[in-house]
């Protein structure tokens, strides 16, 4: 395990998030998007050809998959004094890129969050989409799940459908819009407050969490975006000062 510790509450941890969790301090909020378990391989060709080349590893059998998640959000449960925003999306599985298949051929978050008190479901509306549609409906939407009461509460006038593009920061193949993660902040924390994200990724939850004068504490397993993340996060507190 590596542990940076930065200026302005900021600890950084290289390492799996469910090593890390249980030993940390109560935070009051955590704002995160885990890997998707996309199974995804090479298409075999077409307009709808791409390569997942430098894809994190993304590729558990979906029940160990699901189990894991639900292992991870128990123990944030346990620790968070207020809400956690976990960031996921509806996955069809009909594509023989998808090596892990159940009858129904498509997996939903509920499948495994029916368990936990979610205060809010919120429907990220990413835009406009990209690609061959294969006869079904383009997916352009992702889901916020709010899970616990939060602590707080600021009224900035939202409802539960989020119109915000995708990022494309570089470095990372499926980065957080920043302006998801300031709704989260703005709407359900305070100045001063400690927010998690367990799957940090390359870093856009600490770099909000920082421009809005909140604490931080970022887990990240890859070494590269662990490295990613260290690098972004140092230069924003190097301008900051």
């Amino acid at each position: 395990m590596r542990v940076e510790q930065m200026a302005h509450g900021v600890t950084l941890y290289h390492a799996d998030c469910r090593e890390v969790i249980p030993g940390l301090s109560s935070v009051d909020a955590v704002i995160t998007s885990p890997p998707y378990n996309l199974n995804k391989r090479a298409s075999g060709g077409g307009s709808s050809k791409m390569s997942y080349e430098g894809w994190y590893p993304d590729d558990l059998p979906e029940p160990e998959y699901q189990a894991q998640q639900t292992a991870v959000l128990s123990l944030l449960v346990e620790k968070t004094r207020g809400s956690i925003f976990y960031n996921h999306r509806v996955r069809y599985a009909w594509h023989s890129r998808n090596k892990h298949r159940v009858p129904s051929n498509i997996y939903h978050p509920l499948q495994w969050l029916s368990g936990f008190p979610i205060w809010c479901e919120i429907v990220w509306d990413r835009g406009g989409t990209t690609g061959h549609a294969n006869g079904r409906f383009r997916l352009a939407d992702e889901r916020i799940y709010q899970i616990k009461k939060p602590h707080v509460f600021h009224d900035l006038g939202l409802t539960t459908i989020w119109k915000i593009s995708p990022s494309r920061n570089e470095g990372h193949v499926c980065s957080f819009p920043e302006e998801l993660v300031e709704r989260c902040l703005l709407s359900a924390t305070v100045q001063g407050d400690v927010v998690l994200d367990p799957y940090m990724g390359s870093g856009t939850t600490g770099l909000v969490s920082l421009a809005k004068g909140r604490r931080f504490i970022g887990i990240e397993r890859d070494p590269v975006y662990f490295n990613l993340a260290c690098r972004r996060i140092e230069d924003a507190l190097r301008r900051a000062a």
